[in-house]
């Protein structure tokens, strides 16, 4: 006879896994389970198991978007950061100081770019400034002037109040002769009011020359479309692939001419602060 465990256990029975066998208790002859409370135990224990795979399956499947999120996480530029990755910054230092390839130097500097501690760096302070140009792509009109110069020369940007200029201009400045004579290049420098990360620089233009403390006009455009021998009137779209935020010198900066001017359309620059 078979009972339920709820029924209490009856005087002389030997209880089995919530099953009562009713017998009396002898010695010569161990308690044995009926085949019915075997099949009630069985289902019991494939139940039990059948429970425990479909939790384990549903911690996995929970525990695969936090994977995912934790990836994405240490994939993603470091927001906040002063720098990008450190590792990455000192190749592209490296590559510069010891005047490796232009492509190796761009394959640096776009793996620094990935890493960009700026989330919007057309919007941030931290753009403005000076700074002074490390390296620029051969195809850019700076590359042209400061390589094929016999006379030493370096190049500068003034971006802002902050570096010199007006609110809302730049200049780019090469300096030749360790500064004895200066092309002075200024502009409008504007947020793209549809991206984050881009500048508009357009016009008007002014280029100057300026020698023993003298500033010499050589040309100038004051509208798009007045395009002139020397300057293009066209607006340029500088993104900032990369901006570090400490606001102090060393501070690295990374652009590029996405549209425009043919001319500077597709030319890639590294600065430093100074």
């Amino acid at each position: 006879m078979i009972v339920s465990s709820g029924e209490g256990l009856r005087a002389g029975s030997i209880a089995v896994h919530g099953c009562h066998q009713v017998k009396p208790f002898t010695h010569s002859r161990a308690p044995t389970r009926s085949r019915s409370c075997m099949r009630v135990i069985n289902r019991a224990g494939a139940t039990e198991k059948s429970s425990a795979g479909k939790a384990l399956d549903r911690r996995q499947l929970l525990a695969v978007p936090a994977l995912l999120s934790a990836a994405l996480f240490l994939q993603r530029p470091a927001w906040g950061a002063s720098t990008g990755d450190e590792a990455l910054r000192e190749e592209l230092l490296s590559a510069i100081k010891e005047n490796k390839s232009d492509d190796d130097i761009e394959k640096a500097l776009r793996a620094l770019s990935a890493k960009n501690p700026t989330r919007a760096p057309a919007k941030s302070d931290k753009l403005f400034g000076k700074w002074k140009l490390l390296w620029a792509s051969p195809n850019s009109e700076v590359a042209k002037a400061t390589r094929r110069n016999p006379l030493p020369s370096y190049s500068e940007q003034l971006i802002g109040e902050p570096g010199g200029e007006k609110k809302e201009r730049a200049a780019n400045l090469i300096n030749i002769g360790n500064g004895a004579v200066q092309v002075y290049l200024s502009s409008a420098a504007k947020q793209d009011p549809k991206s984050d990360d881009t500048i508009l620089i357009g016009p008007p233009f002014y280029l100057e020359l300026k020698l023993a403390g003298f500033t010499l006009p050589i040309q100038n455009t004051q509208k798009e479309g007045e395009r002139k021998q020397l300057l293009g009137s066209e607006q340029n779209y500088y993104k900032q692939l990369y901006l570090e935020n400490s606001g102090k010198p060393g501070d690295l900066r990374i652009s590029e001419v996405t549209f425009g001017d043919p001319a500077a359309q597709g030319s890639i620059f590294v600065h430093e602060r100074i």
